[in-house]
């Protein structure tokens, strides 16, 4: 299993997001990017954040195509991967349903 480090930041980062009230039950989702191999590393689609484990974490390449791993990556794939075509220099992107953030988008 590849990218040993960066699957156990997205596990926990997404427990993380939980315990800090930033999203609630599956929401939300984390990537990291690796530039140098053009892979992003994403969370799996509906998996609890404290039962996802390291080799849950789907790798990808930025056309949608699953390298690596057996879990349905996230649906908002195509959201982190236009920021890592768009903007070279963003290494991670969070995703989450924090309450005042979404208070704010249904104003």
């Amino acid at each position: 299993m590849d990218y040993i480090e960066e699957r156990k930041k997205i596990v926990e980062y997404g427990k993380q997001m939980i315990t800090n009230n930033l999203t609630t039950g599956t929401g939300g989702n984390l990537s990291i990017y690796i530039p140098e191999k053009k892979v992003m590393l994403i969370s799996p689609s509906g998996i609890d954040y404290f039962k996802t484990k390291p080799e849950d974490v789907v790798v990808m390449d930025l056309d949608g195509n699953v390298l690596e791993g057996d879990k349905k990556p996230s649906s908002e794939y195509e959201l982190h991967s236009i920021f890592y075509r768009h903007n070279p220099e963003v290494r991670a992107v969070v995703h989450a349903h924090a309450d005042y953030a979404t208070a704010c988008a249904c104003l």
